[in-house]
């Protein structure tokens, strides 16, 4: 019998491959939830799975692309008929690109909205009304950021996102609060993980020790870190706790960082 503040609980993991998904899904198999983990990577997907499973938890991989309605309403169909119920979600697989606006190609813009925003609505799409039949309701966490809370260069796919996502969890939470479902969004600093490793390599030598500068602690966010709020806020000790945008940003925000991200020269 698993123990711990999720013993029992089911939970999808979008993005559940690498990076804060990765971690999150080790972390949710600790607090005693049983996992789905969702990516289109299956190779490093049924490698977390096999992670999960050597301490001793119960987790299956699905391959789905969560820019697409119909494969995420399967996935919540999958799950509930293996699982019996859906009680965590955490909306967290991210696209994008960057670029001043107007060097930006339509196609980067459409395809960043299309997962990192358009992905959240399809996940609390599908399964809300599968915790809305169950008497315990759930609890969402979105991934969200900083950049959607505040404006950067370089970086108008990500900050548009990030900002409908915070909004659209404060919606859904205040739609469906009456029906013990709680829904938050987790805005993180810079995060070590491969999405931000991408970054570097395009910045330069050098990149990542002024990001880490600009945070108040001094260095950048590890995934774990990213992870334990996200368990809290899936736990009852959060029952509280919703429609908020928990910033865990190491310092970052209360400096200012527009110095990395130079302004459009032209």
């Amino acid at each position: 019998m698993s123990t711990g503040r999720l013993a029992g609980r089911v939970a999808i993991v979008t993005g559940g491959a690498s990076g804060i998904g990765r971690a999150t899904v080790l972390r949710l198999c600790g607090e005693g939830a049983r996992i789905v983990v969702v990516d289109i990577n299956d190779e490093a997907g049924a490698a977390v799975v096999a992670e999960a499973r050597d301490r001793l938890a119960i987790a299956v991989y699905e391959h789905c692309d969560v820019g697409e309605p119909a494969e995420v309403a399967a996935l919540v169909e999958r799950t509930v008929g293996r699982f019996g119920r859906l009680d965590i979600l955490h909306n967290n697989a991210v696209q994008t690109g960057g670029g001043y606006l107007v060097e930006l190609e339509p196609e980067v813009w459409q395809a960043s909205l299309r997962v990192t925003l358009n992905g959240v609505f399809y996940g609390m799409r599908y399964a809300i009304p599968q915790m809305l039949r169950q008497e315990t309701g759930g609890a969402i966490i979105n991934t969200a950021s900083v950049d959607g809370l505040f404006a950067d260069n370089q970086a108008g796919p990500y900050t548009a996102a990030k900002a409908g996502v915070v909004n659209l969890t404060r919606t859904a939470a205040l739609e469906y609060g009456r029906h013990r479902i709680r829904v938050n969004s987790v805005c993180p600093g810079a995060v070590r993980t491969p999405l931000l490793q991408q970054v570097a390599d395009v910045r330069g030598p050098g990149f990542l020790e002024r990001l880490a500068d600009a945070h108040a602690l001094g260095r950048l966010i590890e995934p774990e870190e990213i992870a334990s709020v996200v368990a809290f806020l899936a736990s009852d000790d959060a029952s509280a706790i919703t429609g908020a945008a928990i910033v865990v940003d190491a310092g970052l925000t209360i400096k200012t960082g527009a110095d990395l991200f130079p302004p459009y020269p032209g």
